[in-house]
């Protein structure tokens, strides 16, 4: 039989059947795919041997370092976090037949593994691979950094990380109190392996009974809430962009109103309406083709008939429906386009394709008629199932205590990368290790998966994990508009007065933030700054001109450090695992760390500990290139106020000294 077949063999299959009917593999979780990894390590056979462990497609190659003839070749199978063994060929006395299970176990963030035998027919087998050190995971790709990079140590190791191993050396044998992180996001999988024993726990409220038994304006908020949640824990995919919500929201007030009569917070709302008019309506026209398409079923259908039996029964180009005369009728013309927009050449025939549509058709439909339906519409309402007044910024229990994320699993994918990186669990072997280690998740639900978030969440948002006991943020969101900035200041200020500390991500526009409209802001709209917010730009593993991201905002008096965001492994629902890059993953990173200092220092305040994260920054003295497209080459240090890149070590350091 060829080896590299990708299929399981029939003993391999029903042996894993078998297990998962007994139990042994029902705890069984989506882990890190060991498929095209290569390991070093130690194999005892019967004394130790330096070998490579080459996991290819659906083999694995067991050779001796420096050599290039496998000892041992077997089939694989991974089921979650287990790896089922069988010997193909080689000089062990395991027969082909005969089959071992391993539990994988990780560390250092998927850099380690460990194989923990569960059962194997060949004890040789299992012996080789009960040394006690792990193997280490071998880069195939040199240009890529390690998993673990955002933990290494720039002077140590040369990777611009934030030499969080160094700080936990510096911080073994204290004692540390749990902190409760606030992630105001698109929503948390709090069933999640490496998630579920670190999400808060609300311990004044008695699950799903219906009361509210904390008295907080939220009933059965059992582990954080959901602002954007109908009563029945569903949350729709979609809100529509800042500009249609700034349009529909202030439209009545300032369409006709007269500047000149306007105090300042009404002239900065007036401004900010003219700004979202200007531009949604040239959206809005844009958009109109595609909602002329989707008004009439039946009409869509009957073009898209008419069609078929033009084009040729075979593979073709959107160009190629395009090109299809149908006349000059202005409905006609609309679908046509919609439905090449649509076509893709893997689909095959454009009948094919209409049969693909068809079974489809609700998604498509969304899909395709998005800024038309959606986005770009005046009349959607997004938060019907809500409940709320969306123009009620003052407005405050409304929501769900839950997110129902079945189908829609991107409602809780960038909010679960999120949380990870905090506080994923360290040292249970599974995936990767979070920066804290004595931090509770509490997830706040405030930004749409497709769409911006609404100032009056934000707001709410920001209030609920203050009232509820969170002394660290997470804010990883941002836009051009604010059409209640003073609702958001408020709670900001409000967080300021309750010893919180705010961690907000830049942005990733590759532009000076000094300069831009960015929504939240530390600047309250008096012009004072607020001192428990902490702005974090993206940097990545380069010690050289490349240290910032290109995408990364920037700014020397507005972006407060910069932390690692590049190639960033962290968390995704349904227990499953990625790499996401962006301001989005810096801040995270950094409230990690302030959380740690309020774990082992709780003595420290929001503002000392947004001191001790500046002034600990690392350092380097280089040049580098501004982000943007095209950047100049500048000093590191000239492109946010500390001048520095997060250091966890440095910053225990100082918490140590206070």
């Amino acid at each position: 039989m060829n080896v590299t077949t990708p299929i399981m063999t029939p003993t391999l299959f029903r042996l894993l059947f078998s297990f998962f009917l007994t139990g042994i593999l029902t705890t069984a979780q989506a882990q890190l795919p060991i498929r095209n990894t290569r390991w070093t390590g130690v194999v005892l056979a019967p004394t130790d041997v330096q070998v490579v462990l080459t996991f290819r497609r659906d083999t694995l190659l067991i050779t001796p370092q420096h050599e290039t003839t496998p000892l041992e070749t077997m089939r694989y199978e991974q089921v979650g976090d287990t790896l089922a063994l069988q010997k193909v060929s080689g000089e062990s006395p395991c027969g082909t037949s005969g089959t071992g299970f391993y539990r994988l176990i990780y560390t250092n963030n998927g850099e380690n593994l460990k194989l923990l035998p569960i059962g194997d027919d060949c004890r040789e087998r299992q012996h080789a691979f009960e040394s006690k050190a792990a193997f280490r995971r071998e880069r195939l790709n040199l240009a890529q950094p390690p998993r673990n990079w955002p933990y290494l140590d720039p002077v140590q190791d040369s990777i611009a990380g934030i030499s969080l191993y160094r700080a936990y050396e510096l911080l073994k044998g204290r004692p540390s109190v749990p902190v409760i992180v606030g992630v105001l996001d698109s929503g948390v999988d709090i069933t999640h392996e490496d998630l579920r024993d670190v999400i808060w726990k609300n311990p004044k409220e008695i699950p799903d009974n219906g009361t509210d038994d904390d008295k907080n304006g939220y009933a059965d908020d059992v582990n954080g809430w959901n602002f954007m949640g109908a009563k029945d824990g569903t949350t729709s995919e979609y809100d529509q962009p800042e500009i249609t919500q700034t349009y529909i929201l202030l439209k009545a007030k300032y369409d006709k109103a007269d500047p000149a009569k306007l105090n300042p917070t009404e002239k900065r709302q007036y401004e900010t309406y003219q700004t979202a008019k200007n531009q949604f309506l040239k959206r809005y026209q844009a958009s109109q083709p595609k909602r002329i398409a989707f008004a009439d079923t039946a009409r869509f259908w009957q073009v898209a008939s008419q069609l078929r039996e033009k084009l040729p029964d075979s593979q073709l180009t959107p160009a190629t429906v395009r090109q299809v005369d149908i006349g000059t009728d202005s409905v006609a013309l609309a679908i046509k386009s919609v439905l090449a927009d649509g076509y893709l050449p893997q689909y095959g025939s454009f009948g094919n394709y209409l049969n693909l549509v068809r079974k489809n058709w609700s998604r498509f439909r969304q899909i395709m008629g998005s800024e038309a339906l959606i986005a770009f519409n005046p009349d959607y309402n997004p938060r019907a199932a809500i409940g709320d007044n969306p123009a009620n910024p003052t407005e405050r229990y409304y929501g769900s205590p839950r997110m129902i994320i079945g189908k829609s699993q991107q409602l809780a994918v960038h909010g679960s990368h999120v949380a990870g990186i905090i506080a994923a669990q360290r040292g249970n072997g599974k995936g990767i290790d979070g920066v804290a280690d004595n931090v509770r998740i509490m997830p706040v639900s405030v930004v749409p998966a497709n769409g911006d978030e609404r100032d009056k969440d934000v707001a709410n948002g920001i209030r609920y994990a203050v009232e509820n006991g969170a002394k660290v943020i997470n804010m990883s969101f941002g836009k051009r508009l604010s059409p209640f900035k003073e609702q958001v200041d408020a709670a900001i200020r409000f967080a300021e007065e309750h010893d919180v500390l705010i961690v907000h991500a830049a942005g990733n526009n590759g532009e000076n933030y000094d300069s831009l409209p960015a929504y939240p802001s530390a600047r309250y709209e008096n012009g004072k700054i607020a001192q428990n917010v902490l702005v974090v730009g993206n940097s990545t593993w380069r010690l050289t001109d490349g240290l910032p991201s290109r995408s990364s905002n920037y700014g020397i008096q507005t972006v407060d450090l910069f932390a690692p965001g590049t190639e960033i492994l962290s968390t995704l629902p349904n227990n499953e695992y990625a790499s996401f890059s962006g301001t989005s993953m810096s801040a995270p990173m950094t409230a990690g760390v302030a959380a740690l200092l309020r774990s082992y220092f709780p003595k420290l305040t929001a503002v000392q500990v947004r001191e001790i994260l500046m002034k600990s920054s690392y350092k380097p003295d280089i040049q580098v290139r501004k982000p943007g497209r095209i950047g100049p080459i500048v000093p590191f240090n000239t492109l946010s106020r500390s001048g520095g890149l997060l250091n966890a070590y440095n910053a225990v350091k100082m918490g140590i000294g206070k």
